[in-house]
């Protein structure tokens, strides 16, 4: 078998039946599917498995997924996406390239969603979220890149065994890590416009804000213990944070710093203005202030994370139902 799309979620729900729907419609037909929530389903598809797993975390169940998976190429996609009919079509001629070890493209804001999730997409395409905006928008070319999120990753598995495989203990940022790692094996981890899924944006403005502080705060966790210079991109927003308020609280202080401190306000405040201009005011104004907080908010996540240690979260029960897993069958 040539694919192996793998699926973790909770509980099954419309995003879900969704994904399964938008899957089995694949013009590439040489695939099975994994489906792995937190209890048994009464559903059955075509091509489809289902191994419940226990309330664990989307990481550990993507291992597991792995495990019960016999694809030469796993296909991760999130419980709220859906991919395009020539998702693993169009992948297959990048992954022939032997330098190649993984491969993913554009997330996209789907069509359906409320006004509110797609400000959140347009502020996650925006350029001033930084180089991390071409998994949300159609590049021209396929270009090498350190990492790419698990919602749109397709992995070959000899490659992904080579890894430590998805971190159980992160909420975000495991697929970062993966590509790391990828990376680290002299295999290039590509981002190809061709490849495509739709995922479901959170709402602005608090679940898109907490979606985005906890996005820091694993980042963060993440490059502490695996720090390198090409890494400290990552910090440019917790930099932005601290000057914030070390700025305001010196401009009390110093005429000149304050005037320093509103210009330089004033100027990001303009850019980031212009970059959320649209035909309709209220999406612009959404946009703008949409990527203000998040720019703030996830600063002040990586700032937490630099100060805090890692969750540990990989239970007994976790590891229990993990055997359970590993020997049923």
């Amino acid at each position: 078998m040539k694919f192996s799309i793998i699926i973790p979620f909770k509980t099954w729900n419309l995003y879900v039946e969704e994904s399964v729907n938008h899957c089995l419609e694949q013009t590439e037909k040489d695939f099975e599917i994994i489906l792995l929530p937190d209890v048994e389903i009464d559903k059955k598809f075509p091509k489809t498995k289902i191994f419940p797993t226990g309330p664990i975390k989307p990481s550990l169940k993507r291992n597991l997924g792995v495990e019960k998976s016999k694809g030469e190429i796993l296909a991760f996609i999130d419980d709220d996406a859906y991919p395009d009919k020539d998702w693993l079509k169009n992948s297959i001629k990048y992954l022939q390239d032997e330098s190649v070890g993984a491969v993913g493209g554009p997330n996209l804001t789907p069509p359906s969603d409320s006004i509110l999730q797609k400000a959140s997409g347009d502020i996650l395409a925006s350029p001033l979220t930084g180089r991390s905006s071409i998994r949300y928008k159609i590049g021209k070319n396929p270009e090498q890149v350190l990492e790419l999120p698990s919602c749109n990753l397709l992995v070959k598995k000899e490659i992904f065994l080579q890894t430590n495989k998805f971190d159980p203990e992160l909420l975000t940022a495991e697929d970062s890590e993966l590509c790391f790692e990828i990376n680290n094996l002299k295999k290039k981890v590509l981002y190809v416009p061709d490849v495509i899924v739709y995922h479901h944006r959170r709402k602005l403005f608090k679940p898109h804000l907490k979606q985005m502080y906890v996005y820091g705060r694993d980042i963060a966790w993440l490059i502490k213990n695996k720090f390198s210079i090409d890494k400290l991109y990552y910090s440019i927003l917790s930099l932005f944070v601290i000057y914030l308020v070390i700025g305001l609280i010196l401009s009390f202080f110093n005429s000149y710093i304050k005037l320093f401190y509103i210009y330089s306000l004033s100027t990001y405040l303009i850019i980031t203005a212009i970059a959320s201009f649209k035909q309709n005011k209220t999406h612009s104004l959404l946009i703008f202030s949409g990527l203000v907080l998040t720019h703030i908010v996830y600063g002040v996540g990586f700032l937490y994370g630099l100060l805090s240690r890692k969750e540990k979260s990989l239970t007994q029960l976790d590891m229990r139902n993990r055997h359970l897993l590993k020997n049923e069958n």
